[in-house]
């Protein structure tokens, strides 16, 4: 079964090198994109079964947590990052609150970035 991945992101830029890295990480998984919230709810309700996702939290309308929250509600086993240029440990603790398991700051130096990013899709890649 292809597994599906959604990618929550207004900023085009980094949207781009997301959906890159997991087409190179993750062949063959069907990459879903959503650039606010409505968009990204509308993905989830079409897409129930989304197994991965990576989701800012500065996405129009709401936030990031809130779309980590619904997406749990729709698949609890969902494994869920925020990916965010703001290294913010309330950003942090809301997003585990709403059910992300990992956090990662894109605002990193960009070795540290890819490596951190790699080696989570690794990790889920694994749990399939």
């Amino acid at each position: 079964m292809k597994s599906s991945f959604l990618i929550a992101d207004d900023s085009t830029g980094k949207r781009d090198f997301l959906h890159f890295l997991v087409k190179k990480e993750m062949p063959g998984a069907n990459i879903l994109l959503a650039t606010t919230t409505e968009e990204s709810i509308n993905v989830i309700d079409a897409h129930p079964d989304i197994q991965f996702a990576f989701i800012d939290y500065e996405i129009p309308l709401k936030n990031g947590p809130f779309i980590i929250k619904y997406l749990k509600g729709k698949n609890p086993n969902a494994h869920i990052a925020l990916v965010t240029s703001a290294d913010s440990d309330d950003y942090r603790e809301k997003a585990q609150l709403a059910g992300s398991e990992a956090f990662v700051c894109t605002s990193n130096h960009e070795d540290q970035v890819l490596r951190e990013l790699s080696d989570l899709l690794l990790q889920w890649r694994r749990s399939l």
